[in-house]
């Protein structure tokens, strides 16, 4: 890609990740709103409410996205760190807190589970896509590549993941039933709500991706852009007949199945340059 190119592609998605940061406060901003003019403004009216809301999602969305399209390190600087996940979880949080809090605001607080999971779900999420990929794509320029390959984990290791996870997925699906039997909102729903996605998603690891080995890291391809895993998070490597894993200490290992390899021993020489073997 030329310089202009890149140039071009840099705005084209600071200008998307502008528009998702603006969105996501404009719709954490619209129940205070609402409720600042239900309360002190006299408004009881469903419909002038309606109105209230959707100006208040457009007036906050376009003054955000004026004030941060120009700012391209934003998404860059969101990308690279671990921070990237807090839009979305203090969003989801945001709307299960106003839920809990019904019994004490009354029917507003629907207004802040419902405006607050959307949050979570669309512009927060999007930031987190999006900043990932300008991340890689920064860091992955001009860095030399020196092996691309398609793998997942081997059976016998994914298989362990899901004993381990099992009884997380079970305590998780027990507090949620508990919720809904006895039709009462607590902590359990909180609970609930963490453990099954902890229990889930890392099995999206252990799915075959492509994966790029460069100087920078281990880029990996996912539906809306590219991840790079720095050699630096990574405290070594070792390797069998059934894969080839590398090792990390605070997060999953990253395992590719030799048999899905067309050339292990390449992919092992490229690794060895950057990181120790662990016999």
């Amino acid at each position: 890609m030329s310089t202009i190119a890149a140039e071009r592609a840099d705005r084209r998605t600071d200008g998307t990740f502008a528009f998702s940061l603006s969105l996501y406060v404009a719709l954490l901003a619209v129940t205070p709103v609402v409720t600042a003019t239900a309360v002190w403004g006299g408004v009881g009216d469903d419909a002038a409410l309606y109105v209230v809301a959707l100006l208040a999602i457009a007036v906050v969305t376009g003054l955000g996205w004026l004030a941060t399209w120009r700012r391209t390190g934003l998404a860059v600087a969101l990308g690279g760190s671990r921070a990237r996940w807090l839009p979305p979880l203090l969003a989801g949080g945001y709307g299960i807190s106003a839920i809990l809090a019904a019994p004490a605001v009354g029917v507003l607080a629907l207004v802040g589970f419902f405006f607050g999971l959307l949050a979570a779900v669309v512009p927060g999420m999007a930031m987190v896509f999006v900043a990932r990929s300008r991340y890689t794509e920064t860091l992955l320029a001009g860095a030399i590549e020196h092996e691309s390959f398609t793998a997942g984990w081997p059976d016998r290791a994914r298989n362990r993941l899901i004993l381990a996870m099992l009884p997380v997925f079970i305590v998780g699906c027990v507090c949620l039933g508990a919720v809904f039997w006895f039709e009462h909102n607590s902590w359990l729903l909180s609970v609930g709500q963490f453990l099954l996605p902890a229990a889930t998603m890392p099995f999206n690891r252990t799915q075959a991706h492509t994966y790029t080995l460069s100087d920078a890291g281990i880029g990996r391809s996912i539906p809306f852009g590219k991840t790079v895993t720095t050699w630096d998070r990574f405290d070594a490597y070792s390797s069998t007949d059934e894969a080839i894993v590398l090792h990390r200490r605070w997060d999953l290992d990253a395992r590719f199945a030799c048999d899905q390899l067309d050339d292990p021993e390449a992919i092992v020489e490229t690794i060895d340059r950057f990181l120790p073997r662990r016999d």
